[in-house]
């Protein structure tokens, strides 16, 4: 992928080329990565990635999706961003989504 070839060439990592070599993740992998901003962001798919990042003071869970400009990867208007009380609350219904995905 191009979008990941360009960030890992601006390693400063004297290692050699086996260290620019993206790892191929299974769906289950949930690893980090550092985007251009310097925030830790998890891809969800191939155009969606969760962030977190702070705003005027107040820190925000963003799932966002992302789309591709003059070789640069950009966050669209698609998206929503969520309050740390917001996030926690997403958290405890978890097990109940879960639940009733399984019973469809």
């Amino acid at each position: 992928m191009p979008k990941n070839k360009k960030k890992d060439d601006t390693s400063d990592s004297d290692s050699g080329p086996d260290d620019r070599t993206p790892v191929k993740k299974s769906k289950t992998d949930s690893a980090s990565t550092t985007n251009d901003k310097g925030e830790e962001e998890w891809t969800l798919d191939r155009n969606r990635k969760i962030t977190v990042s702070e705003f005027k003071g107040k820190i925000y869970v963003n799932v966002r999706e992302y789309y591709e400009k003059d070789g640069k990867t950009l966050p669209s208007k698609k998206g929503i961003s969520l309050s740390v009380p917001q996030w926690k609350k997403l958290l405890e219904c978890a097990d109940e989504v879960n639940d009733k995905i399984k019973k469809l």
